[in-house]
């Protein structure tokens, strides 16, 4: 703490000094009022700490506040965080899915262009490894985190984690309970595949159908399930109502392999002939299309996903493949929306707790995204 007579000579030294400038000086005086970044002070608080008269101190505070120097919250105020080099932490879902592949290079692209450092963690598509990966991160120092994990399970546990570090948290395509979101709308997203499917059941079935297959994977919960929900309504808006007995509701696992079995197995058993099949993301699909295509028999089998990944697309643009279809997630635009999303969340101006990125429907009339068929 300053004593009296060390203040009274910093006084004497400014008043001397012809070329300091008072009102810079009283400024850098309210500014060294903040010892710490989370720190919140009241203009009472500002003037009982720099001496500084009413009129000056607010309308310092003001001035700062309006050039983004310092964040207002009703009566207090406190540093503004993007004046330093922010860092963000990712916790992608996999190194190996082509859709988190994707969403981390954009994501990379723009972090690098608005001078952000970026962090990325691989949760390997494992639940226990993206508890871990959160314990590490809220140690790491990081200003913001962006989850990407589909363990439904374990994301209260992980949202603690970072709440108890104070770190603002964006859960992106499964949406996170206490996290701020971006991704696409799952729901409407799978309404429309369900309206893809509708349309090829009308046009080449007579919109008879004996059989809707929904891949689904437990453990994503609620959230990403509901794009299966979104299916089946959109079937049905189409088609009207499907008998509940003709509604399956297979374990894909959300992997190739997993739903390549599943929907073998059904299909060894079960004599249905006109099949719409939905995967809960690509690769439940793309197993989907497998098991048909080694299937003997006369079934006739329409297959959307959900993703737009590059296999996928290459599948759908394949007239002899059963894949009629795929609902396009644009991983390009999710480095820029989560940065902009990002920094209006650390400047306290987000006001709404989930963003979503248009999706768009890809069937085999539609011309594939170039950047996207690669």
């Amino acid at each position: 703490m300053k004593s009296k007579r060390g203040n009274k000579t910093l006084e004497s030294s400014r008043t001397s000094d012809k070329y300091l400038v008072p009102i810079v000086a009283k400024t850098i005086d309210l500014l060294d009022c903040f010892r710490t970044e989370g720190e919140s002070l009241s203009l009472k608080d500002i003037i009982k700490k720099t001496g500084l008269a009413h009129t000056t101190a607010y309308r310092i505070l003001h001035t700062l506040v309006a050039r983004d120097y310092l964040n207002q919250s009703g009566h207090l105020y406190r540093l503004n965080q993007l004046r330093k080099k922010l860092r963000f932490g990712f916790a992608n879902l996999s190194t190996k899915i082509s859709l988190a592949v994707e969403i981390q290079r954009s994501l990379e692209k723009a972090t690098t262009e608005a001078g952000v450092d970026l962090v990325v963690w691989d949760n390997d598509r494992n639940a226990d490894k993206a508890v871990h990966n959160a314990e590490e991160i809220a140690q790491s120092r990081v200003d913001l985190v962006i989850e990407f994990q589909l363990f439904e399970q374990v994301a209260p546990v992980i949202s603690d984690i970072f709440a108890r570090g104070r770190i603002p948290v964006i859960s992106v395509v499964n949406p996170h309970h206490g996290s701020l979101y971006l991704g696409v709308d799952n729901y409407r997203a799978g309404f429309s595949a369900g309206l893809a499917l509708a349309d090829h059941a009308a046009k080449n079935w007579r919109g008879k159908l004996d059989a809707l297959l929904l891949l689904e994977s437990p453990p994503a919960g609620r959230s990403v399930q509901s794009r299966l929900i979104g299916v089946w309504k959109g079937v049905e808006s189409r088609l009207g109502p499907i008998p509940s007995k003709a509604v399956h509701h297979l374990d894909s696992g959300g992997n190739t392999e997993t739903s390549r079995v599943a929907v073998q197995n059904f299909l060894r058993k079960r004599s249905a002939k006109r099949i719409l099949v939905a995967g809960i993301n690509d690769e439940s699909a793309i197993g989907a299309a497998q098991a048909a295509q080694q299937a003997k028999g006369n079934n006739e089998i329409a297959i959307v996903g959900h993703g737009g990944s590059a296999e996928m697309i290459e599948m759908v643009a394949d007239l002899a493949s059963p894949c009629i279809g795929t609902v396009l997630f644009h991983p390009e635009l999710y480095g820029a929306e989560l940065v902009s999303f990002a920094l209006l969340t650390l400047r306290g101006r987000s006001t709404a707790p989930a963003h979503y990125i248009e999706h768009e429907f890809l069937g085999k009339n539609s011309r594939a995204p170039i950047s996207r068929a690669r």
